[in-house]
């Protein structure tokens, strides 16, 4: 059976991450040879990646000496029943997920659906989704989010209502174009992957292009045209578009599972990690709060992560119910 998009996006993680093994570095160097299109996901990637992790600046830490600690540890500490069950829960889940695909492709090749009347719905809450949409494109919902699709057989458009984030890959269709509706911002698809992220409660409406190019716009402003590696923000408070230089790599984590920290104060590292993790990792004092980390981690576990830092930075690492708790006197290197 061959690689599935989540399992080649693992592989692609650890490879960007440096932990990927030989045999796995062959997988990913193989379905890039596969097709031109591939490699250009990829390159787009590493781009984006490469150019959010530079970084001049020196640190003392020994991030891979932390690892080798924390992994030695791993099958006497409880942290491994937690990354055990992490594993297996993922198998159900991805069992889970092929009967629902199985049972979808039954029910569509019994009902075949006309451009006319193709609608979906997709809600995520406390994890995220990935689905099909009826034109063959695929979406990614993070949590806390809601996507309305349809086809709009009068303007023969294909039309998809955001609330949330979501990472989008279209189907490119010239004559019936991908429309996305975020509030009042308008994405529209020329032969793109991309990032969206849209909560209705925030003031900025972000978008992150990974392959192909977009129009991000209003009805009143025809926006901004971006590319692969490009990434932009529209504030709703001031109608305005503003372009980011350095795109942000963590932007993709709550999908890839790959986290890029460049000088990045503690703070900001551990509100991360419970973001995508639903995780409830506390730092005790507030003098740990602008230590700053530069390291890059992919691991489908909070709690190792959490060690690792432990042992990077020089802090303790204690249980508390739910709660993982980073303690310690601070920072003693200039970072």
């Amino acid at each position: 059976m061959g690689l599935q998009p989540h399992d080649m996006d693992d592989l692609i993680g650890k490879l960007l991450a440096g932990e990927a093994t030989e045999q796995e570095q062959q997988q990913v160097a193989a379905w890039i040879a596969q097709h031109e299109a591939n490699k250009t996901y990829f390159e787009n990637l590493k781009t984006i990646f490469d150019n959010a992790g530079a970084s001049n600046m020196a640190t003392d830490f020994d991030t891979d000496a932390a690892w080798t600690k924390v992994k030695h540890k791993l099958d006497k500490t409880k942290v491994v029943a937690m990354e055990q069950r992490t594993q297996i829960s993922t198998v159900w889940v991805r069992i889970a997920a092929g009967i629902a695909i199985f049972l979808g492709i039954v029910y569509f090749l019994n009902n075949p659906i006309t451009p006319a009347n193709q609608k979906l719905t997709l809600t995520s809450r406390d994890s995220t989704l990935q689905n099909n949409l009826p034109d063959g494109s695929t979406a990614f919902l993070n949590k806390r989010s809601e996507l309305a699709y349809s086809y709009n057989s009068k303007e023969k458009a294909r039309v998809v209502k955001l609330q949330g984030e979501a990472f989008f890959t279209v189907k490119h269709d010239s004559e019936n174009p991908f429309v996305i509706e975020a509030n009042e911002i308008l994405v529209r698809d020329i032969g793109t992957a991309f990032n969206l992220k849209a909560y209705p409660e925030k003031d900025t409406i972000e978008i992150l292009v990974t392959e192909g190019e977009v129009q991000f716009y209003t009805l009143y402003d025809s926006g901004l045209n971006l590319k692969a590696g490009q990434q932009a923000i529209y504030s709703k408070r001031h109608k305005m578009f503003y372009r980011i230089d350095k795109p942000d790599t963590n932007v993709l984590a709550y999908k890839t599972k790959v986290f890029s920290f460049n000088n990045t104060d503690l703070k900001t590292v551990v509100a991360l990690l419970n973001e995508v993790y639903n995780s409830h990792i506390v730092l005790a004092n507030k003098k740990l709060f602008d230590c700053r980390l530069t390291a890059n981690y992919k691991e489908d576990n909070a709690a190792i992560i959490a060690e690792v830092i432990a042992e990077t930075m020089n802090l303790t690492l204690t249980r508390k119910g739910e709660e993982l708790i980073l303690d310690g006197e601070g920072c003693t290197t200039s970072q």
